[in-house]
């Protein structure tokens, strides 16, 4: 997973875009919503700015591994520090904007899923508030070889969360947050958050920064709201191949 191969547009502390073969890969409001399509029949909140801030970030190294999800995807999960020590001492050449990439992310994981033959890339940021973990997920890579370049500029990396949670059997559950139960709560005055409202749907769009996001998770998790996180935005993981 060298990122050498990668030009790196660094836009400023909280995005950048990929480009590879002088098309832009990754920028994504559209892109994570075909991979929201691709998971769940609804949509997944997302965010302009991190779910989380760098005191809430923590390692769980259990994720690490190949898993089987319950809706037919695979899922092959890496620690970005170990990929990045493994590179190294395989003389892999690192260039200084990758060093940069992985020291913002040191602490996070690679993600690749993989379901009907459609591949998604992410970057996994775990973090915890209160006796809660959560996983923030960022786009990486996108399996699509069109990519119309007018399109492509109108395109914007954005942040979705899962909470995760560990099951009897020693699985785990990723359960997003839901765009429409967030909405709904929005419009009844039941919750505050900056948002803006984006494209034709005029669907939300979470403008809030991570401070105020985590604030929010906190006040979320805490609050006495019915059905914090919707069953059918949940994706059960089995683990088939532990770590090396």
């Amino acid at each position: 997973m060298c990122l050498s191969k990668f030009v790196v547009v660094l836009r400023n502390d909280d995005e950048f875009s990929i480009i590879i073969k002088n098309q832009t890969i990754m920028k994504s409001k559209h892109l994570i919503i075909a991979v929201a399509v691709l998971l769940f029949n609804s949509c997944i909140i997302k965010s302009l700015q991190p779910f989380y801030t760098e005191d809430t970030l923590v390692k769980y190294d259990k994720l690490i591994g190949s898993w089987d999800d319950n809706k037919g995807g695979t899922w092959d999960i890496k620690s970005f520090e170990e990929e990045h020590e493994n590179e190294k001492k395989q003389f892999i050449n690192i260039t200084d904007k990758d060093d940069l990439l992985y020291k913002k992310f040191i602490k996070g994981y690679y993600a690749s899923y993989t379901r009907d033959d459609k591949k998604a890339e992410f970057i996994v940021m775990p973090f915890k508030i209160d006796n809660h973990y959560f996983i923030d997920f960022m786009p990486f890579m996108f399996d699509d070889d069109v990519l119309n370049p007018l399109l492509a500029e109108h395109l914007q990396i954005t942040h979705s969360v899962s909470k995760l949670d560990i099951e009897a059997n020693g699985a785990f559950s990723l359960t997003w947050l839901n765009e429409s139960k967030i909405e709904d709560l929005i419009t009844k005055n039941m919750i505050s958050i900056k948002h803006e409202k984006m494209g034709i749907e005029e669907s939300p769009l979470l403008t809030a920064s991570s401070e105020e996001l985590t604030a929010f998770l906190k006040k979320y998790m805490n609050s006495n709201i019915n059905d914090k996180w919707k069953k059918s935005d949940q994706l059960s993981l089995t683990l088939t191949h532990a770590k090396h």
